[in-house]
């Protein structure tokens, strides 16, 4: 095969094995690099391919064990958990630890996905950021097969060759996935109002606290990793009026959109400098999580300007 006819043969599938890599990982930096060896594993066992037209399973296959074979060497990715209780926002936050956090992905990584319409999950339900954090709950062999039968589309034939393991284990594998990922309750993601949106950014650049907590839902969670804490909505007000408030009114504070995950997102500018990566969840007509990620590696990825004009 020349190489001309294997980027035809690989090029259709590569957003969707981008998305792939991504939700196996939890993480848009290391998805990317995990492409990359795929497209590698995939070219060096170009003349295994006998069938053309089956390309895209076999394309799986690779990315697949690409990804199994990278988690086998990381530490799981989590988010704070919110089965424990909420920070206390009058003490100290706590410091970052060793911890790796489960990362958002641009939301133009989804232009030009393909998606089996058998699969279980809608593209942008396949990536909201709550159900990346529960894939995460799965063992990697879970998750894999959770993710190439209900978003891929596969047989249960072809994922359990994709795994090497037989049928009846990844039935198994599958059902355990299943009920771990419905036990969370997961609803889908909900379309933010523009007007609300709107609302919701000239609140945090005025810091405007009284603003902000009006458009808060009952239910918020609110997450900043690297910081392993999270807050509900009283516990948020509170950390805002005390931590964020303070801080933002001598530096100021500049919110440029750069959706993430289908969701709204923007890139946080604080005294001008890139801070954080936003990310917002509607519910119910409010907002009702904040995850705000100053995690540096992502910045590249949003392709986020480090600094602003003043």
């Amino acid at each position: 095969m020349t190489d001309r006819a294997f980027e035809k043969l690989v090029a259709p599938h590569s957003a969707e094995i981008r998305l792939h890599c991504y939700r196996m990982l939890g993480s848009s930096h290391d998805g990317d690099d995990m492409v990359q060896e795929t497209l590698v594993r995939a070219w060096r066992a170009k003349d295994s391919l006998d069938d053309p037209s089956a390309a895209r399973s076999w394309l799986y296959r690779i990315a697949t064990n690409v990804c199994l074979d990278e988690l086998a060497r990381r530490p799981k990715r989590v988010l704070p958990a919110r089965e424990e209780r909420p920070a206390d926002p009058g003490a100290e936050p706590a410091p970052p630890g060793e911890q790796w956090w489960v990362e958002p992905c641009p939301s133009t990584w989804l232009e030009g996905a393909t998606r089996d319409p058998a699969g279980k999950f809608e593209l942008k339900e396949s990536v909201a950021l709550a159900f990346v954090v529960a894939l995460h709950v799965l063992t990697p062999a879970q998750r894999a097969v959770l993710l190439l039968r209900d978003v891929v589309g596969l047989s249960a034939e072809e994922a359990a060759s994709a795994l090497g393991i037989t049928v009846p284990a990844a039935n198994s594998a599958l059902h355990r996935a299943r009920t771990a990922v419905e036990d969370r309750r997961l609803e889908p993601p909900e379309e933010v109002d523009a007007d609300l949106l709107g609302r919701y950014v000239r609140a945090w650049e005025a810091t405007d606290a009284d603003a902000l907590v009006a458009l808060l839902s009952d239910e918020l969670t609110a997450v900043m990793p690297p910081v392993p804490m999270w807050f509900g909505r009283a516990t948020f007000e509170e950390f805002f009026r005390l931590r964020i408030a303070p801080r933002l009114q001598q530096e100021g504070a500049r919110m440029v959109r750069c959706d993430a995950n289908g969701q709204p997102a923007f890139g946080f500018y604080r005294g001008g400098k890139l801070a954080a990566v936003h990310v917002v969840t509607g519910r119910g007509g409010r907002i009702g999580a904040i995850d705000q990620f100053s995690l540096p590696e992502l910045f590249s990825v949003f392709g986020l300007a480090p600094s602003l004009a003043r």
